[in-house]
């Protein structure tokens, strides 16, 4: 046993290292003694009978060398205006910085389940709500795991309709994203220039519009009244737009099987988008249009109404007029003309795009501080001018500068009015979609079967895929 009750501190502490790193480098553990006055081998002051010294937090946890880069993926909104918002953003908050990486959307709905389970270390993606939720649910953190790291009213300032979206495309009920905007259809944009000198106004429903069509056709023959895609997806928007006037939930009930496709609702319905093409309002020749070519020919001036989806709303932005990919002038939008006695306007929504923190971030705190500044705090005003979804923040108007013409705001603010409605969410059933529901339409639609027949077709293939 040494003895070291009668040696000063200093020698008691060089003995006690010597004895306890035997064959390590002593200079360094001397050195470290002397300067840091710190125990060996786990004797300290108390052989004194003194009481420890306590080192300050500084001195035993370093601090992370620099500010927390936060990885983020996602495939919308447009990466240029993303990087406008994500600039303020760190100007807002200097100790965080965002890497950012934007995917088109086919390619982003293979990578994104990839890279979950990999190696990339996400800390915040965006994905497309309705289609891609259930696949990447169980790699994302709930929300309501997290939310209260930002704020407590995180959820309350944001659209009800959107929230309540965003919740039904999980089967547990769980939020694993928070909306950051919405989508809805169908619609109807318009050359408003053109529109004025024929002295009409935008139609409110369809006899009006029946009116501009045959006026046009007479007038202006070179000039394509209404055009529109024929693929059985916009269709099928359109049909149920037209259902939605009167009904609004119809979509929902007859796809959640508490009404059968046989209803007389959904006859109806089938009746008056029939009659659209029957009536000449319509052409069925504009049926065989795919894709975006239908938008094309009305931004080149040749067509005067388009009627598609609210995600074609950045025709209505001075950014993108400011491409120069249109000719027409002036751009208004509003909604699809109302057909049957009693209806009002109506447009299935859904919360289209939402921001998630992967289960494996190590910045959760970082990334729900930007997932908060991008859906409801300054960060919307950035990339809201982009007009290609509507923000889920609760009651945002988008700047007037945002837009081309008078026309173009007014037209939006009808759009954000139809989103915000709460009718019957705009997500097929894809797989029936494919094998039956399309062909149906379509079939109604270029007249080679009735509503009724069609109705009734559809309730037997829809028990059939059950």
């Amino acid at each position: 046993m040494i003895g070291l009750a009668g040696l000063n501190t200093v020698t008691r502490t060089v003995i006690l290292l010597e004895v306890c790193m035997r064959g390590t480098a002593r200079a360094f553990a001397m050195t470290t003694a002397l300067a840091l006055g710190l125990t060996a081998c786990g004797v300290d002051r108390a052989v004194e009978g003194r009481k420890p010294v306590e080192q300050p937090a500084s001195e035993v946890t370093e601090k992370p060398a620099g500010p927390v880069t936060l990885k983020y993926w996602t495939f919308s909104p447009r990466e240029a205006a993303l990087k406008q918002a994500l600039a303020a953003f760190e100007e807002a908050n200097p100790d965080i910085k965002v890497e950012l990486r934007t995917f088109g959307e086919a390619d982003y709905r293979e990578r994104l389940p990839k890279a979950l389970g990999g190696d990339e270390a996400l800390d915040i993606v965006g994905i497309h709500i309705p289609t891609m939720t259930g696949a990447v649910k169980d790699r994302l953190r709930p929300v309501a795991d997290w939310k209260d790291t930002v704020s407590d009213e995180l959820l309350g300032k944001l659209d009800p309709v959107a929230v309540e979206q965003t919740e039904k495309t999980t089967k547990d009920g769980r939020l694993y994203s928070v909306p950051m905007g919405s989508n809805a259809g169908a619609v109807m944009y318009y050359d408003a220039a053109l529109l004025s000198e024929l002295g009409e106004s935008f139609p409110k429903t369809v006899a009006d519009l029946e009116s501009i069509v045959m006026r046009v056709r007479k007038e202006i023959p070179d000039l394509q009244p209404i055009v529109f895609s024929g693929e059985p997806r916009r269709q099928e928007e359109l049909l149920f737009t037209i259902a939605g006037q009167t009904h609004p939930t119809l979509s929902d009930e007859l796809l959640a099987g508490g009404k059968s496709w046989k209803s007389a609702e959904t006859v109806s319905a089938l009746t008056a988008y029939e009659s659209l093409f029957d009536r000449g309002v319509l052409a069925r020749s504009t049926l065989t249009l795919k894709g975006d070519h239908p938008a094309e020919l009305f931004r080149s001036g040749k067509a005067l109404f388009l009627v598609d989806g609210s995600g074609q709303s950045p025709m209505l932005s001075t950014s993108y007029r400011g491409t120069g990919k249109i000719s027409v002038k002036k751009i208004g939008a509003g909604s699809f003309p109302t057909i049957l006695p009693g209806a009002k306007p109506a447009a299935r929504s859904t919360a289209e795009v939402g921001l998630a923190v992967p289960k494996d971030s190590k910045h959760v705190v970082e990334a729900t501080t930007l997932i908060e500044f991008l859906t409801v705090g300054d960060g919307v005003s950035s990339w809201a001018g982009d007009l290609t979804m509507a923000p889920a923040a609760a009651g945002f108007t988008v700047e007037s500068s945002a837009f081309a013409t008078p026309e173009g705001k007014d037209g939006y603010a009808v759009l954000q009015e139809l989103i915000r409605g709460g009718g019957s969410l705009n997500v097929p059933d894809q797989a029936f979609l494919d094998r039956a529901q399309g062909e149906v339409i379509l079939d109604v639609a270029h007249g080679r079967i009735t509503p009724e027949k069609a109705a009734d077709r559809l309730q037997k293939e829809w028990s059939r895929g059950r």
